[in-house]
């Protein structure tokens, strides 16, 4: 698993190796709908734009890109994607792997 720690910095970027393929995340923070919003590149080709940070929701659900999942978590429960819960923690953002995942349900 992998935790992005995302800063107080409106616009900002990360990248990893995942699934050996290169994985670059943007987050840019929207003023105007109160959210931050996720860019993915892979193998550094854009094929995600402006998808809203929600918590508790696969960010990468409706795709088939082959690179796991990115979720928001809640740390303290009711916590939104807002402007201050991700930077001060009270809302993360995390990738990991279906394998993982099914590790910690089994």
């Amino acid at each position: 698993m992998i935790e992005f720690a995302v800063t107080d910095d409106a616009d900002q970027g990360f990248a990893a190796l995942i699934n050996d393929r290169r994985v670059s995340l943007r987050l840019r923070y929207n003023p105007t709908s109160a959210r931050w919003n996720l860019d993915l590149s892979i193998d550094d080709l854009p094929v995600l734009h402006g998808r809203r940070i929600v918590t508790g929701v696969d960010l990468l659900a409706p795709f088939d890109f082959g690179i796991g999942v990115v979720f928001a978590f809640a740390v303290t429960p009711g916590s939104a994607a807002d402007r201050d819960a991700l930077p001060s923690g009270r809302v993360r953002l995390y990738h990991t792997t279906e394998a993982e995942i099914a590790e910690a349900l089994a």
